[in-house]
């Protein structure tokens, strides 16, 4: 038992987890009933309203500038087992939608671009796919995603 004890305490107190090749990892984040204006998920993900253990996501923010720089945007995600808060720094056209540029606000910050390709649009949501590119220190990791923003 105290050997277990032991080796629990020892997996909560190591630091964050990084990928074998050292690209910055990108974990789900796991938040039933969440409350964000737009809530992405892996691009194979499924996604059933009434399975807390579908609520898996890989970011979500509130986008309340349509276009331009917009300071109180906040994005979050799970980054080598982290919640992470984000910094926008950049838009950019993308044929079929954008990409945004964000900065984690670590002394060694991960670099986080999101394309966001326009999809189906509803009468008070729209419909997004893309890829998020996680980098940090020359390595990166980047995933398909799916997802929406609106209410």
């Amino acid at each position: 038992m105290k050997r277990m004890l032991i080796a629990i305490f020892s997996m909560l107190m190591a630091g964050p987890v990084v990928a074998q090749d050292g690209a910055p990892r990108i974990d789900d984040i796991v938040w039933f009933n969440i409350d964000s204006y737009c809530s992405f998920t892996r691009a194979d993900h499924s996604f059933d309203y009434n399975d807390p253990e579908s609520w898996r996501w890989v970011l979500f923010t509130n986008f309340p500038a349509e276009d331009g720089l917009d300071p109180i945007e906040s994005p979050f995600m799970r980054i080598d087992g982290q919640l992470t808060q984000l910094a926008q720094t950049g838009i950019r056209p993308l044929d079929g939608g954008a990409v945004r540029s964000y900065q984690s606000h670590h002394a060694d910050p991960y670099l986080v671009e999101v394309s966001l390709l326009e999809g189906e649009r509803g009468m008070e949501s729209s419909a997004f796919s893309g890829t998020i590119t996680v980098s940090r220190n020359g390595a990166s990791s980047e995933i398909a995603y799916k997802g929406d923003c609106g209410v």
